[in-house]
């Protein structure tokens, strides 16, 4: 795991943070190991850190070249102008929209966060009308806009696309003008075009829903993902605490404590000894 200034450094601060965590470093091996994972301009810092720094040092210097907090004004205003791309799906825009949240608002609680997002992301679809569907059924979070946004946008495409809807009305308007002096073998090609139009237009539909399963079930396979990289770490967790507790009783094993009885037993035998001599 490294960091070289072009990534999140909040996100990379949190994984190392977990790893040494996990990896039960004391002061001296976070130090070292995150001296190890800096490169490029990002590890230029430890030039400034000089001989006696620390991990807060270090991380202290990160944060003032490379932090979010200094640069939160600039999030902020993207953010604001942030809109929705021509070809761009919405689980892209939402990620989009998620990411430049969390960096415009470094320091506000879950709650705050969502609701700005929520909102960030219902104005950047900047389509009036799915604006106003997505409203009316009250997202709670910005996972409920994007679902209910998605829904919305299936539902318009399982009609008829617009542009193509209005292009075939056009279509046959003319040739209904031009069918008052035609024969009737050129109304039945204007027919034969419509249809045409209609079957693209149905092609075009399920492509999209095609493609919006295919987006599901990525999603699907990343939170596996993310659930058996959880679990694994969980396993790990629970064998190192058994090493550990196998280690503890084995070293108590080999060196059990001494027998309080010995201790009398000389005592004990002399008096035996004088009992007989008496007898």
């Amino acid at each position: 795991m490294t960091y070289d200034g072009s990534g999140s450094l909040e996100t990379f601060l949190v994984k190392f943070s977990k790893l040494a965590e996990y990896m039960q470093w004391n002061d001296t091996d976070r130090y070292y190991h995150l001296c190890a994972s800096l490169n490029g301009i990002a590890g230029q810092v430890l030039w400034d850190a000089g001989p006696q720094a620390t991990v807060a040092d270090v991380i202290g210097l990160l944060r003032t070249r490379f932090g979010n907090e200094l640069q939160a004004e600039r999030f902020k205003a993207e953010l604001k102008v942030r809109r929705r791309r021509t070809g761009e799906s919405l689980q892209q825009l939402y990620q989009d929209i998620s990411k430049l949240v969390v960096l415009a608002h470094p320091n506000e609680g879950p709650a705050l966060v969502n609701h700005v997002a929520k909102e960030a992301f219902v104005i950047a679809l900047g389509d009036p009308i799915l604006q106003l569907k997505v409203i009316e059924r009250e997202p709670k979070t910005v996972e409920d806009a994007l679902n209910i946004a998605v829904k919305m946008e299936a539902y318009q495409a399982s009609v008829v696309p617009p542009e193509l809807d209005k292009g075939a009305v056009d279509h046959r308007a003319k040739h209904k003008v031009k069918s008052t002096y035609a024969v009737e073998g050129m109304e039945q090609d204007a027919q034969a075009e419509g249809t045409d139009q209609r079957s693209h237009g149905r092609a075009l539909i399920e492509s999209q829903l095609v493609d919006l399963q295919k987006q599901c079930n990525s999603n699907r396979e990343a939170l596996g993902r993310l659930k058996a990289q959880k679990e694994e770490a969980e396993k790990k967790a629970a064998q190192a605490a058994k090493a550990a507790k196998a280690a503890a009783q084995a070293a108590k094993s080999a060196n059990p404590p001494a027998a309080t009885g010995s201790a009398s037993n000389p005592g004990g035998g002399g008096n035996g000894f004088q009992r007989q001599q008496g007898g």
